[in-house]
C-alpha cells in the first residue's frame, strides 16, 4: 500500500508492496506525492500482474550488444560474426525481438531454402536460437524462442567423397602445388587432423609417437602418429603462416586448377579416417581417439559407408 507523511517541511511518500524493496520518495506538493505514489503503486502492481507494458529493444541493437559480448568470446567468433552481420540485412531484424514470430522465423527459412542446403540453414537457424537464448535467460527480456517452434530442414546425407588415387597424385605431386600446401595436405591424410589443428601444429608438442593438441573443436586432446606422420610434421616449415579461410581458398583454387570436382578440404579428414579403419584395422572407439569425435555416431556414418567387399574380406580372413 501507499501512504504520505508530512516530514519537516515536505511531503514523503512510501510505498510499501509484500515482496517488494520499499520505495520513497519527498516533494514539497501534496499532489505531486499521492500522484507519484498512485502510479508507482500501480505499475508494480501491474508487473505482478504480468499487464505492465515492457519495452523489448530491437533485434538489430541486440544482435550487435550479441556479437560485442557473447560472440567475441566463442572459438566460432568469426563465422558467427558473418552469420548475423547477415542477418541484419533481413527486414524482420528491425522488429521488436517480441515481434520475432515462428511465423517470421518460417518464412525466412523457406527463403533461404531456394538457395542454400539444409545445412547452412540450421547452422542459422542454431544461431538465432542462441540469440534468443540468451535474450531471455541472460539479459531478462520475457520472450519465447521462435526457432523452437518451427519444423527444421532435414540434415543432407553425410558427404562420402573419396579422393582416386590420381586425383590425390594431382594434389601432392602436381606442379601446381605449393611446398606449403603440399605439406599440409599429407599431414591431412596421415593424422586426420582439422583444418584448423593442422595449422596450430607446434612441433614442441609431438612426444614420442604422440602429438598433443591442445586448442581443439571440442577439448583438448593426444592423438597417435604413424612414422611417416611425425617425419611429415618435423620436416614440415612450421607454424604455417595461412588462416584457415585462406588455405580453403587456396585449397579450391588448387582442386579446380587439377579439375577435381565436388571436393573440400574435410574430404581429406574422412578419407584419412576412412583409412584407419580399412586398411589399419582400427575399430570406432580407436578411431574416435584420433578423431576427436565425442559422439560414436559420426564414426558409425564412416564405418557404414565403407565397402561391402571390405567387410567381406574381413569376414573371410
Amino acid at each position: 500500500m501507499a501512504y504520505l507523511r508530512k516530514h519537516r517541511d515536505k511531503w514523503q511518500s512510501i510505498v510499501r508492496i509484500h515482496g517488494h524493496p520499499h520505495l520513497a520518495k519527498s516533494f514539497k506538493s501534496k499532489t505531486d506525492a499521492t500522484r507519484w505514489a498512485t502510479e508507482t503503486e500501480l505499475k508494480i502492481r501491474r508487473e505482478d500482474a504480468g499487464i505492465a507494458k515492457i519495452h523489448f529493444a530491437k533485434f538489430e541493437d541486440l544482435a550487435r550488444k550479441y556479437i560485442e559480448e557473447i560472440s567475441v568470446l566463442k572459438k566460432c567468433y568469426r563465422d558467427e560474426r558473418y552469420t548475423i552481420l547477415g542477418l541484419l540485412k533481413e527486414a524482420w531484424s528491425s522488429y521488436p525481438i517480441n515481434k520475432i514470430k515462428p511465423a517470421t522465423i518460417n518464412k525466412y527459412k523457406d527463403t533461404l531454402a531456394k538457395r542454400v542446403s539444409g545445412g547452412t540453414i540450421n547452422r542459422r537457424l542454431d544461431v538465432i536460437s542462441s540469440m534468443f537464448t540468451t535474450f531471455k535467460k541472460e539479459w531478462g527480456f520475457p520472450v519465447d524462442n521462435p526457432v523452437l517452434a518451427i519444423r527444421r530442414p532435414k540434415r543432407a546425407a553425410p558427404r562420402d567423397r573419396r579422393f582416386s588415387e590420381a586425383e590425390l597424385n594431382l594434389l601432392i605431386r602436381g606442379n601446381h602445388t605449393t611446398p606449403e600446401l603440399r605439406s599440409i595436405i599429407n599431414i591431412a591424410l596421415l593424422t586426420g587432423m582439422r583444418l584448423s589443428e593442422i595449422l596450430r601444429i607446434d612441433v614442441r608438442n609431438i612426444e614420442g609417437n604422440t602429438l598433443s593438441i591442445p586448442v581443439a573443436k571440442t577439448k583438448p586432446r593426444v592423438i597417435p602418429l604413424t612414422k611417416d606422420a611425425a617425419a611429415e610434421i618435423k620436416n614440415a616449415d612450421l607454424p604455417f603462416r595461412l588462416s584457415k579461410y585462406v588455405l580453403d581458398k587456396k585449397f579450391r583454387r588448387l582442386c579446380k586448377k587439377y579439375k577435381i570436382k565436388d571436393a573440400h578440404f574435410h574430404d581429406l579428414r574422412h578419407q584419412a579416417l576412412t583409412n584407419f579403419m580399412k586398411d589399419k584395422g582400427l575399430n570406432v572407439p580407436e578411431t574416435m581417439m584420433i578423431a576427436g569425435h565425442s559422439d560414436p555416431r559420426m564414426l558409425l556414418r564412416v564405418y557404414n559407408n565403407l565397402e561391402a567387399q571390405h567387410v567381406a574380406d574381413k569376414l573371410n580372413k
